[in-house]
């Protein structure tokens, strides 16, 4: 979700804990790279359901009539906490009535940062430019934390929409989490909170995986240098060492937490964003930085499938896919454009979605092998996620 320069720093200490792009690689028309390397699935109308988990920061669940997994009680399923990690069971995070009032502004102003930071020369993309470079520090400050809270807000509905598309067969269960906002944010991370988190994060996997998930789109990592960046803000006469210390223990309680829940669940694919640094996996050093067979992390590359400078990369990174200006719906139904690895991750899960519904005995390990052996790479050699060969692959499976 590439929207400012102003939110790098912003987001990096917010909702996914994840640096986002700047700017897409460029400024030319989508091309039809990836369309011709979609998949339809016509002619499964038996085909039992799929269930997607989103496990992001809340999804509209209007948007997505005949597609929300409904508990016993007819209601969506949902399981949320809030920023201070306190359970909150609601399918978006509740705003203070100033803010949503402001929807609209605030939709309109991210579109028009989809459009700037694509490189898209828009009249709305000159003008955000321009009330950008006129701000006051007050003014930036004040921008910066109400479209940063809205960022978050929208961030879940717009993954829910790319992975639900084309799919019937499909349906979510909305896991909602939140982050700190504000500046100074709010709440300043301590250790009592790290433990909180990584509950947190332990309760929402088993939450999927008892509700019968069967691929959770996971497009956040917890990077280390987000916990660093909310302590340097709100604890400033911390030690340095100190931030240190409590930020790698955070990354450290929630990786234990993931690894234990993914392998008590085989079934399930677990597809995690490698995040937006332009770095090194080691070095961004998310809480998703472990290899497990059920486990993929996605990178991203551009509409034209080419290689893009913003990704995170390593040899953990195994499968790539389009993460520039996919389209994507806001939670009034209004378009958005949003870039970064959280686009690529849901577009993967909706690719592995197609082949559960055609081939649903995969377990979670057959489902990442079948997306990495079906892969084409691109002129710099990242291996490009082709949704269409994997599901003509899954068809070929005989059935058991």
């Amino acid at each position: 979700m590439a929207r400012t320069e102003t939110l790098v720093k912003l987001v990096a200490a917010a909702l996914l804990g994840l640096a986002l792009p700047a700017h897409a690689q460029d400024a030319e028309p989508a091309a039809e790279f990836w369309a011709a390397r979609e998949a339809t699935i016509e002619g499964l109308e038996s085909a039992a359901r799929v269930r997607l988990g989103i496990w992001d920061s809340g999804v509209e669940p209007a948007l997505f009539p005949g597609q929300v997994a409904l508990g016993a009680d007819g209601a969506p399923i949902v399981r949320g906490y809030d920023a201070f990690k306190q359970r909150q069971d609601t399918a978006l995070a509740v705003l203070p009535a100033a803010l949503l009032e402001r929807r609209a502004e605030l939709n309109d102003i991210l579109r028009a940062l989809d459009d700037r930071d694509s490189g898209v020369d828009s009249p709305q993309a000159r003008a955000i430019a321009e009330r950008l470079r006129q701000q006051t520090p007050a003014e930036a400050a004040g921008f910066d934390d109400a479209l940063g809270r809205w960022s978050g807000y929208v961030h879940g509905t717009g993954i829910a929409d790319i992975a639900l598309a084309g799919n019937p067969h499909a349906e979510i269960v909305i896991a909602r989490m939140e982050w700190w906002h504000g500046s100074p944010p709010q709440p300043c991370w301590t250790r009592g909170l790290a433990a909180r988190e990584a509950a947190s994060v332990a309760d929402l996997l088993g939450f999927l995986v008892d509700n019968g998930v069967r691929v959770v789109n996971m497009s956040w990592g917890r990077a280390e240098r987000a916990y660093l960046s909310n302590l340097k803000a709100c604890a400033p006469d911390m030690p340095e060492e100190e931030r240190l210390a409590l930020a790698r223990y955070t990354v450290e309680t929630i990786r234990a937490a993931l690894i234990e829940g993914m392998k008590a669940a085989p079934r399930v694919l677990f597809v995690g964003a490698a995040g937006n640094a332009g770095s090194d996996m080691k070095t961004a050093n998310p809480a998703t930085l472990f290899a497990l067979p059920n486990f993929l992390l996605v990178g991203a590359v551009d509409r034209h499938g080419r290689a893009t400078e913003w990704t995170n990369t390593g040899p953990e990174v195994t499968l790539y896919a389009n993460g520039d200006r996919v389209p994507a719906r806001l939670p009034d139904g209004g378009p958005s454009f949003p870039s970064g690895t959280s686009m690529a991750v849901p577009l993967v899960v909706n690719a592995a979605a197609k082949v559960l519904a055609v081939q649903p005995q995969l377990d979670g390990a057959g489902l990442r092998t079948l997306l990495e052996r079906t892969a084409t790479r691109n002129g710099t050699g990242q291996p490009l996620l082709h949704p269409q060969r994997a599901v003509e692959a899954a068809r070929q499976i005989p059935a058991n």
